[in-house]
């Protein structure tokens, strides 16, 4: 019986420190400048390879939540953690798409120290709700424009698309076929044309969300589009810490992320700027024109209602801004090796 007691006497001191969500932290002062592209992150298991990067058990303490969505173990000491942590809780929140696919259940994402495996992940358990292990270097890093097209990414491409109820049945007829990658329809190549197809790549679902029209990427660039709709609305509303940059910061997540898979048929390690890798120019080269065929589809794509959106559409990207995101991501992973500060670790 004491026993119980002390038990329950830890929840309550812990359900005491776990404030309700509330405004977010002014991160406007965040340099504009560091890009972080989707397509450089969700590599990083191969990238980790190269810079020696190991995790850390993750211990559970405090709770932000906003709905049935929470954050489970993020450091309430810090401003900018804990405003980060309730901005990204607000937007997931109020995205519709995601709110559909969670269906009442709950969400709980936990921070975690690593630098081995992609910066995010999420599993679907049905009924036991739907669950997201985050990189804590990437909380602390990026700007939230970047944080919550990563997220785009991993509900969108991965579970959402998964529980489509004609998902299976649609995607058959895009397996097994090469597909032509977009702005690449005139480079020389050996097999006639520059192609991506599921049965080469690493992640077939990667490909089966990039291909255009295709129904897992229609279920991707619509949930990234309403996320943009809901940053503009709060930077025209002047949220705390909402920029208009955050919608640029966003699509150019959704573009590099896109069209590093499409040029490098999902095998992104081909374009990273290191020693050794010498075929990395001419695939930066391929990234950097696929990723401005795809802004132009998505431009041209946009309803007259999503018209605002277009002036903050990222400017043309060259092969020497891919390398400078490849090299941001070397440099982030390198740092959140170190320490992870936005964890709450305490007793």
């Amino acid at each position: 019986m004491h026993a119980r007691d002390e038990a329950r006497a830890r929840e309550d001191a812990v359900a005491r420190r776990a404030p309700l969500s509330g405004p977010a932290a002014d991160t406007a002062a965040r340099p504009a400048h560091e890009l972080l592209s989707l397509q450089s992150s969700a590599g990083n298991a191969n990238v980790v390879r190269m810079l020696g990067g190991q995790g850390a058990p993750v211990v559970q303490r405090s709770k932000l939540s906003s709905g049935n969505i929470a954050f489970t173990n993020v450091s309430l000491k810090f401003p900018e953690s804990q405003g980060k942590a309730t901005r990204v809780l607000e937007l997931l929140s109020a995205n519709t798409a995601i709110r559909s696919f969670l269906d009442g259940r709950t969400c709980r994402i936990t921070l975690e120290k690593r630098t081995s495996q992609a910066p995010a992940d999420v599993v679907d358990k049905g009924a036991d709700g739907v669950f997201v292990t985050m990189a804590a270097y990437y909380l602390e890093n990026y700007d939230i424009g970047y944080i919550v097209g990563m997220l785009c990414h991993e509900f969108g491409i991965h579970p959402m698309a998964a529980a489509a109820p004609t998902m299976r049945d649609e995607e058959e007829a895009f397996r097994g076929v090469p597909f032509p990658v977009p702005g690449l329809e005139d480079r020389q190549h050996p097999d006639g044309f520059a192609s991506m197809n599921t049965d080469a790549a690493k992640q077939a679902d990667h490909v089966l969300g990039v291909i255009p029209r295709s129904p897992r990427y229609t279920i991707y660039r619509d949930l990234t589009l309403e996320m943009a709709d809901l940053l503009l609305r709060d930077a025209r509303n002047e949220e705390p810490g909402a920029r208009e940059q955050d919608v640029t910061d966003l699509i150019d997540c959704f573009l590099m992320d896109v069209a590093s898979i499409a040029a490098t048929n999902d095998n992104r390690l081909r374009g990273m700027p290191v020693l050794g890798n010498s075929e990395g120019p001419a695939i930066r080269q391929d990234i950097a024109a696929v990723y401005n065929a795809y802004k132009s589809r998505l431009s041209d794509d946009l309803s007259e209602e999503r018209q605002p959106i277009k002036p903050l559409f990222p400017p043309e990207k060259t092969p020497e801004a891919v390398k400078a995101d490849f090299n941001t991501l070397l440099g982030r992973i390198t740092k959140g090796a170190f320490r992870a500060w936005s964890i709450d670790n305490s007793d």
